[in-house]
């Protein structure tokens, strides 16, 4: 027993908690705002929704600084569960209570913020820059593998028992995810809030803004993609399947562009990966368009899964590294630039939504994609 307790580093305590949250974050993930759709919530009522969750994000950043430096980093986790639990029964209540939709997105946010922050501090603390990538190829492979078969379940759970029961089981793995770094409750922040300081970690970062900026589009159009094949006549049922293949494909990608990106020059990965997303976003407004039947809408999301995968891998990779000299102070301040980037895809998706076309969305992502063909990346993994 005692030496396999001395093997469990720290490292491998966050893989562990991250994997378990991962199963309650999945069961959740997409299906809140499905869930919202269900409830007969408006398409564009549904994205006003994601853009205060991500505006709340923003804003829970920095309070969770402020609480880290004061609690540690796990204090935050624990403040996170009775966000998270307020936002499920708040979920339970919205068919008879519909004002809550007004007050969810700021809990979903909040919460996000609480799990978020600690975990890529604590990840960056606990890693190395020489291994950067195959750690996080490593924590993200074992979260995939244990939580391959999530969206399937979910939406098994949905249509046979409903959402409260997803709800329930989702907080139950959270719940448990704290008891493998409840040892890291020393673990604090040492945020400093003066203008002076922010002013030199925004200097030092600068190259880094438009890139937040740019770099989550295709993973948050993802969610986009999701509520569109919905409204298309993909059914819960499909989306879990999606999210089965989906996950088999990540799994092959993030071992291999783990692996490349410690051997290979990292700023080509990411080239590869962008260019490679944005000709599927490409093909996803083409097949959007002109051929939306369940294969091809099955096919073109594993390809996306599979260029964005690439892509997101190595670019964490240089983040994470960057991010080492500062700790906090960049990983809250990156928040900025990054939530910034998502209000401006899911605005653009409510305005195209208005004017219904909501499939134009997908061209303005593959435009703004073309970003990383031509960015000078050797700014960033200097």
């Amino acid at each position: 027993m005692n030496k396999i307790k001395t093997k469990l580093t720290d490292f491998h305590r966050i893989v562990i908690m991250n994997t378990l949250a991962g199963i309650g974050m999945g069961l959740t993930g997409i299906f809140i705002p499905i869930y919202l759709l269900h409830l007969d919530f408006s398409l564009s009522a549904t994205i006003s929704y994601l853009i205060a969750h991500h505006i709340s994000i923003m804003i829970g950043s920095f309070l969770v600084v402020f609480v880290s430096n004061r609690i540690g980093l796990i204090g935050c986790w624990y403040i996170r569960i009775i966000l998270v639990s307020t936002l499920f029964v708040g979920l339970w209540l919205l068919p008879e209570h519909r004002n809550l939709i007004f007050i969810l997105p700021i809990l979903n946010g909040l919460e996000s913020a609480f799990f978020w922050i600690p975990y890529n501090v604590l990840t960056i603390r606990k890693t190395s820059k020489e291994s950067m990538g195959a750690s996080l190829a490593f924590m993200s492979n074992v979260g995939s593998i244990t939580g391959l078969f999530v969206p399937l379940i979910a939406s098994f759970i949905i249509t046979s028992l409903g959402y409260p029961i997803l709800f329930v089981t989702a907080l139950f793995f959270l719940l448990i995810s704290l008891i493998p770094v409840l040892t890291l409750k020393h673990e604090k922040t040492e945020f400093n809030f003066n203008l002076v300081e922010i002013k030199k970690t925004i200097r030092e970062n600068r190259h880094f803004i438009l890139p937040e900026i740019f770099d989550n589009l295709s993973q948050d159009a993802g969610i986009i993609w999701t509520l569109f094949i919905f409204i298309m006549g993909l059914t819960v049922l499909d989306i879990g399947f999606l999210g089965l293949v989906s996950g088999i494909v990540g799994i092959f990608v993030t071992y291999i562009t783990g692996r490349l990106i410690d051997k290979w020059n990292v700023d080509k990965v990411v080239r590869l990966g962008a260019i490679f997303a944005t000709l599927s976003w490409l093909a996803s407004y083409f097949i959007a368009v002109y051929i939306p039947t369940p294969i091809m809408l099955y096919v073109i999301t594993a390809l996306r899964g599979l260029a964005i995968g690439i892509f997101a891998m190595s670019y964490g990779t240089i983040m994470f590294n960057r991010a080492r000299n500062a700790d906090a102070q960049f990983i809250v301040l990156r928040e900025i630039p990054t939530i910034f980037g998502r209000v401006i895809i899911f605005s653009i998706s409510l305005f195209f939504v208005y004017i219904g076309h909501l499939e134009f969305a997908f061209i303005i992502v593959t435009v703004l994609s073309l970003y990383f063909w031509f960015n000078n990346l050797r700014n960033l993994s200097r």
